[in-house]
């Protein structure tokens, strides 16, 4: 008897203990639903005649049978039947059959008051009666005048609201406001984002229905509209035209000065930048001009012999410093004297003498009008930055300590009072008054930079440039060092050890060091490629340039694993998404065990990764291993399900992501094509040839909505107004004030700015 109990306790705690080990192996999945031949009645074959009917050309024809399908509806109700829910779809469907968009937006809007409705054929009919033109006009119009509205009380309202604690400050802050919003509105284009979309939607209605009496009624109001919408295109023409003259770019003025005048011929304004850069472009020509002219008759006397030195050395490899020396010691000096120096320079720079080679150049430069045509080509010489590497990496560290000087001690005016379309002493004038806390907030901008310095890509690319064009010179080894300091800085690690590996005196402790940060960087990429091909080859890089390093020996392992475990497909489906979908799990998807899903450990839980199908009819399914946790790596069990279940699986999960898309934004998947491609071989029976090319692997995921932004959603307020907390260090500003909601700009939005 102690024998029997014994062994019913032991075999009662191996079940107790089996937690997560339990993986029931072959049992995961429940095996397919039978089906039994499906007989169609008398409401299938009147939804078949409502169908057939739909898709003819006989409109009458589709509302009779939608008439005698609205009949079989009601004998279903008389006999006690559920309906079939089918009734709003056929309604649905001979409504589109209207060839008025009007009409059809009407009856769409009767089939909404009509009753119950399938959420997702609700959605979809919301939609599309919300697309109409003089609609979604009306609303556009009413949000302009709302943010407009919005602007003015928000602006006015927060420079009272920071004024709680400092009183005496609020008229100047409210000084402040009204010339912020007076500046704003001087600044606001003609036709607002708003405006533009209503005009839009205008004139789609007007070319859809020329023949109603609204759109009779629009005609005035969107001539009205596109004249502004003239104006507005010169305006940005003409600034544009103006901010391309002060960078010297008279070409571009010039064009964007002649765009302003095909909207506004006779403005002025426009025309005096057009005439401002033609003027730079013919100075420009002329310059030119003078650069490429040739001299009549011989620049030296031929019979002196300086002449013949200069030419000796030139052509023969002579002296050239000599002649040079001799051509400048001249009084007057020769007309050749600057050519000579130039040419000495050019030598001294093809001795390896890159200093002196730059301070003859310089010697010579000069951007005079009056000035010899080798002087300016020197002049362009020295500042190229091409050309001369050296001058751009120290003119741009320069630059980049005076940026971040000022940045500290002006703030937002480091770079000059904001650009309000103003004469530039009024632009001054509106930023005196924030002069003072300007001044207050040079302690936070100091903590500020040290906490997140300045960055600029300008040295880093002048020092790469000299490396490139001197490998050997006089600067090569403290630019490689800069850079390669630089690099480690912008945790650029592979860039890093490509410089350190070509500097012979590098540390080699540090070169270990950046190789093996390398490495791991390089891991890093590869494990954000999608194509297989890709991720291999960053792999193999890894452990074929690294061999000695951690990171390097773990690439080589990943590509091994990468071989063994390859398969065509990865497309993922989540726990989470599974969970928030149980259709998909069930009898009908996947077919997955109830106990999987249950949250109980005891008898097997899935593992947050969920079910990958591995491409052809192959599942991985990630189970929680004995005694981990849910960050825990998984144990995975492959199986293979049939044609028939595969077919069924990926047709029920793009059905239920394209719902869920449409019934909850949060809920989008997004778009995949190698993805819709397997799942299209699936449904069609022939997902069991497999197709090695690299481009038709997928890794996309389907993860639920609460997994995918790990929060509990947040009902958005009704209210149109919110009050906000404000404080500010530098101008001591703190307060509570209310505030307007300004109206969401649309999806299209950008294609009006």
């Amino acid at each position: 008897m102690r024998r029997s109990l014994a062994g019913v306790a032991i075999a009662l705690a191996a079940t107790a203990c089996a937690g997560a080990a339990g993986v029931p192996g072959n049992t995961l999945l429940e095996p397919p639903t039978r089906r039994v031949a499906y007989l169609p009645d008398d409401t299938d074959r009147a939804a078949r005649d409502v169908a057939e009917a739909a898709l003819g050309t006989d409109a009458s024809a589709a509302r009779a049978q939608l008439a005698a399908f609205e009949s079989t509806e009601k004998l279903r109700r008389a006999a006690g039947e559920a309906p079939s829910g089918l009734d709003g779809y056929a309604q649905h469907l001979v409504d589109a059959t209207s060839d008025d968009a009007i009409v059809y937006r009407h009856a769409s809007s009767e089939l909404l008051d009509r009753g119950e409705l399938d959420p997702a054929l609700r959605k979809q009919i919301e939609m599309e009666v919300a697309d109409d033109p003089l609609l979604l006009a009306k609303q556009r119009i009413g949000e302009g005048r709302r943010a407009r509205l919005a602007r003015g009380v928000n602006t006015l309202s927060a420079a009272l609201g920071r004024s709680i604690f400092t009183t005496l400050l609020a008229p100047v802050r409210l000084a402040q406001a009204v010339v912020g919003l007076a500046v704003a509105e001087h600044l606001d284009d003609p036709i607002s984002l708003q405006e533009r979309q209503a005009l839009v939607q205008w004139k789609q209605y007007v070319e859809t229905h020329p023949e109603t009496p609204a759109a009779h009624e629009l005609i005035a109001r969107i001539e009205k509209m596109n004249q502004l919408w003239f104006d507005t295109k010169r305006r940005r023409s003409v600034r544009a035209a103006e901010q391309a003259l002060e960078h010297d770019q008279p070409e571009l003025a010039l064009l964007l000065g002649e765009r302003a005048l095909r909207y506004a011929p006779e403005d002025r304004r426009s025309r005096r930048l057009r005439d401002a850069a033609e003027e730079k472009i013919e100075a420009k020509k002329a310059a030119r001009a003078s650069t490429l002219a040739v001299t009549n008759g011989p620049l030296l006397d031929a019979g002196d012999a300086r002449a013949r030195d200069l030419s000796i050395a030139l052509l023969a490899g002579g002296d050239v410093a000599a002649t040079s020396d001799a051509l400048s010691a001249a009084a007057p000096p020769a007309p050749l004297a600057d050519a000579a120096r130039f040419a000495r320079a050019n030598e001294e720079g093809e001795s390896g003498r890159e200093s002196a080679m730059w301070a003859g150049f310089e010697a010579i430069a000069s951007d005079a009008k009056d000035a010899p045509a080798i002087a300016r080509q020197a002049k362009a010489v020295v500042e190229s930055p091409q050309q001369n590497p050296w001058r751009a990496f120290e003119t741009a560290k320069t630059t980049n300590v005076k940026n971040t000087a000022a940045a500290v001690a002006f703030g937002p005016l480091a770079h000059g009072a904001r650009d309000r379309d103003l004469p530039r002493s009024v632009e001054w004038l509106l930023e005196a008054p924030s002069l003072v806390p300007m001044l207050g907030g040079i302690p936070w901008r100091l903590v500020q930079i040290g906490i997140a310095p300045p960055t600029s890509k300008a040295p880093g690319v002048a020092a790469e440039n000299y490396l490139e064009r001197y490998p050997h010179g006089e600067h090569t080894d403290s630019l490689r060092s800069w850079l390669i300091d630089d690099e480690v800085r912008r945790k650029r690690f592979v860039r890093a050890y490509a410089l350190a590996a070509e500097a012979p005196d590098v540390d080699p402790e540090k070169r270990a060091e950046l190789a093996e940060k390398a490495a791991k960087q390089t891991i890093e990429m590869a494990d954000k490629q999608r194509r297989r091909d890709v991720r291999l080859g960053l792999l193999q890089t890894a452990a074929a340039r690294f061999p000695d390093t951690a990171s390097g020996r773990k690439a080589a392992e990943m590509v091994r694993e990468e071989i063994e475990n390859a398969s065509e497909q990865r497309v993922r489906i989540s726990r989470g998404f599974l969970e928030e979908n149980p259709k998909v799990a069930g009898p009908d998807g996947l077919g997955l065990r109830r106990e999987l899903l249950d949250g109980n450990d005891r008898n097997g839980e899935l593992h947050p990764t969920g079910v990958t199908l591995l491409g052809g009819r192959n599942l991985e399914i990630a189970m929680l291993a004995p005694g981990k946790k849910d960050g825990d790596d998984p144990e995975t069990v492959r199986q293979t399900i049939s044609t028939e279940r595969l077919s069924r699986l990926v047709s029920l999960l793009e059905e239920t992501s394209l719902r869920n898309e449409l019934l909850d934004p949060l809920a989008e998947q997004g778009a995949d094509a190698p993805r819709d491609f397997f799942f299209e071989r699936a449904r069609l029976g022939v997902a069991g040839a497999v197709d090695p090319r690299p481009t038709a692997s997928s890794t996309y995921a389907f993860i639920g909505v609460r997994e995918k932004y790990n929060m509990v959603r947040s009902r958005e307020s009704i209210l149109p107004v919110e009050i906000v907390l404000s404080g500010s260090l530098p101008d001591l500003g703190l307060g509570a004030f209310p505030r307007i909601r300004m109206p969401k700009e649309t999806p299209d939005a950008v294609l009006y700015k």
